[in-house]
C-alpha cells in the first residue's frame, strides 16, 4: 500500500512508488491506473509530480498513455525490467566501473558461448577477425567491429537476459569507444579476439573463460596506470603513442 511521500525529491519517491507496484503486480499487466487527481490524493502530492512520474514509467515502457483515455500498464518483459538500468548507467562516467562490468560479465558469458558455439558461429567470428586485421588503419571503424565482436558472442550464449543485457551496456559504450580505442590502439584486441576465438571451437569452458577475463583486465590496467578513468577525460585526452591495446 502507498504512503504519503514527504521531501526532498517527491517525484522520484512517488515514481518508485508506482514502479514498485507494477513490479509487484499490484497493479497488474493491462490494469488502467487512476486517474491524475486519484494518484494526487493517493500520495499526497501535486499534478506536477503525477506527471513526472508518469513520464518516466513511460519512458521506462512500463505505462502505456493514451490521450483521452489513460494509461495502462504494460505486461512485464525482460526488456522492460532491464530497461530500469539505463538511466543509471548512462550517469556512470567512470570506465574503470564500465571495464570491471564487463570483467565480470563476459567472462562468464564467453564460458557459456564455448558449450553453445556452432560451426556457423565459429565461422562468423574468424570472418569478423579477418575484417578488423584489414581495418588496422582505421581506428573508428575498428572500434564499431569491435562491439559487434562481443556483442556476437553474447549472442552465440543463446541467454535473452544476457543479450539485452549487451544490448543495454552497449548502447551507452558505443559513444564512449571511437575515441578509447584511437587512444590505446587495436593490436592487443586483435592477439585476444583470436584466442577467444580459439577457445569457442575448442569448446573450452575455462579457457574462454579465462582468456576474456585477461582481455579486459588488460585494458583497464591500462586505464588505471593512465589515469584516464573518466570517459570525459579519455575523451579529452590526446592519443597515447608507444602502446596499443584493445577493447
Amino acid at each position: 500500500m502507498s504512503t504519503i511521500v514527504k521531501k526532498p525529491r517527491v517525484s522520484d519517491q512517488v515514481f518508485e512508488q508506482m514502479r514498485d507496484m507494477i513490479i509487484e503486480q499490484k497493479w497488474r499487466p493491462g490494469d488502467r491506473l487512476p486517474s491524475e487527481l486519484a494518484l494526487c490524493k493517493l500520495f499526497g502530492v501535486s499534478r506536477v509530480t503525477v506527471r513526472s512520474a508518469m513520464f518516466k514509467l513511460n519512458a521506462l515502457r512500463l505505462i502505456d498513455t493514451f490521450l483521452g483515455d489513460g494509461s495502462y500498464v504494460r505486461k512485464l518483459d525482460t526488456e522492460v525490467a532491464l530497461n530500469s538500468l539505463v538511466p543509471v548507467a548512462c550517469l556512470d562516467e567512470n570506465l574503470e566501473s564500465i571495464l570491471e562490468f564487463r570483467m565480470e560479465v563476459e567472462s562468464g558469458t564467453c564460458a557459456i558461448a564455448a558449450r553453445k558455439a556452432t560451426k556457423d558461429d565459429i565461422a562468423n567470428l574468424r570472418e569478423m577477425l579477418e575484417k578488423m586485421l584489414a581495418t588496422q588503419d582505421d581506428l573508428d571503424a575498428l572500434s564499431v567491429l569491435d562491439l559487434e565482436f562481443h556483442y556476437a558472442i553474447a549472442r552465440i550464449s543463446r541467454n535473452n537476459l544476457l543479450i539485452k543485457t549487451y544490448e543495454i551496456v552497449w548502447n551507452i559504450y558505443m559513444t564512449h569507444i571511437k575515441k578509447i580505442v584511437n587512444t590505446m590502439g587495436g593490436d592487443w584486441g586483435i592477439y585476444y579476439h583470436s584466442k577467444i576465438v580459439d577457445a569457442l571451437e575448442a569448446h573450452d569452458t575455462p579457457g574462454a573463460r579465462q582468456v576474456m577475463y585477461e582481455h579486459i583486465l588488460k585494458n583497464l590496467e591500462f586505464i588505471r596506470e593512465s589515469g584516464k578513468t573518466s570517459v570525459t577525460k579519455t575523451l579529452g585526452c590526446a592519443p597515447i603513442t608507444g602502446e596499443k591495446h584493445g577493447v
